[in-house]
């Protein structure tokens, strides 16, 4: 599967697809979102990005033993 993704802003209702010929006669899913309310939101579905903007903070006293963790 080859997949892109891109940003443009919606000035008429046709958008033109970045490498087109690639996808030429192929079936693909277009999904719109409006970014500008997305990020109003601030409710992003992106764990990582919600890992960084709120790091999991451990006590000083917490070790992580991989070996103990990995044990079936």
């Amino acid at each position: 599967m080859y997949a892109t993704e891109f940003q443009t802003i919606a000035k008429e209702p046709y958008i033109k697809i970045p490498e087109f010929e690639k996808f030429k006669d192929k079936k693909i899913r277009v999904v719109v979102i409006d970014i500008d309310k997305q990020e109003e939101k601030n409710d992003s579905t992106d764990f990582i990005e919600k890992l960084i903007k709120n790091p999991i903070d451990f006590p000083k006293d917490f070790k992580f033993d991989r070996e103990e963790a990995n044990e079936r």
